[in-house]
């Protein structure tokens, strides 16, 4: 999945990109070309927001620069749930209605990969998805009924392999509407590395 920037001068300049809610989506300027369809992480950043977010997005359209007509380079990106739901976030901030604080000390990659779980100490392995990953944890997307500090096992296969990774994790949060936060529990030196592994195959497919 690629990755383009998508700065603006100030926050007045990204609530002037956010196009209407029904449309879920946001203007961008960048020279960097992306096809309709094509699924894209991007940097969204303005003047005086203390952060970078990252928001997963796919491409609507995509137009040169016209210097005569002062049209810059750049296209329209559709962010549906979650992802619109964090630019919605921003415009708040940009706004001042509420503070973008960055509490994690690893950056949760919003990424979608499928993967297969089940509890600890059965065998049944349940197929989910997990996003927002990082190498401390990540986003459970799933329909099952689960319970804080409840103990899972996660088995995600990196791309272009045939063998599963398995991560202990523990639940930690059941907040979200379609799943859980995980933390993972086994970061042992090797296990960090893996996982760092792990996260740079999946960002890089």
């Amino acid at each position: 999945m690629r990755r383009i920037r998508c700065h603006y001068l100030s926050g007045e300049a990204f609530i002037a990109a956010l196009l209407p809610t029904e449309q879920q989506g946001l203007q961008v300027y960048t020279t960097d070309r992306f096809e309709p369809g094509e699924e894209l992480l991007c940097e969204v950043y303005f003047a005086g927001l203390p952060g970078k977010l990252m928001v997963r997005a796919i491409g609507k359209k995509w137009h040169n620069a016209r210097p005569r007509l002062r049209v810059r380079a750049g296209g329209v990106l559709r962010c549906i749930g979650s992802e619109w739901r964090k630019l919605v976030f921003l415009r708040e901030v940009a706004v001042g209605r509420v503070a973008f604080e960055q509490r994690r000390r690893y950056i949760r990659q919003p990424v979608l990969v499928e993967i297969r779980w089940r509890r600890q100490g059965e065998s049944d392995l349940i197929p989910a998805t997990i996003t927002e990953l990082s190498e401390v944890g990540a986003l459970l997307l799933t329909p099952a009924s689960l319970s804080v500090d409840e103990e899972l096992i996660i088995e995600i296969t990196p791309p272009g392999s045939t063998r599963a990774l398995q991560v202990q994790a523990v639940i930690r949060n059941t907040d979200h509407v379609n799943g859980v936060g995980l933390e993972f529990m086994a970061r042992d030196g090797g296990g960090v590395t893996r996982l760092r592994e792990l996260i740079r195959r999946i960002v890089v497919e």
